[in-house]
């Protein structure tokens, strides 16, 4: 153990993290890790986003797609 920890550990601790998690909660950390974006609750990671300037990790990669002119 590299430090104690700051709160009581669960007595199932071992069992938590060893659990598989729902396919939904995994595909949310899969994208969070792949994009550097925060993980949590959309207002959560969003406020957190603009506080550490990361607002760019939830825009689609790329170039922006360029808008139709409208017609005349």
């Amino acid at each position: 153990m590299l430090s104690p920890w700051p709160v009581q550990r669960p007595r199932n601790w071992a069992d938590r993290v060893n659990r598989a998690q729902p396919a939904k909660v995994e595909a949310r950390v899969q994208l969070s890790i792949r994009r550097g974006r925060p993980l949590g609750g959309d207002a959560w990671q969003k406020r957190i986003a603009r506080q550490l300037g990361l607002t760019s990790t939830f825009r689609d990669r790329g170039r922006p797609r360029k808008r139709k002119a409208a017609a005349k």
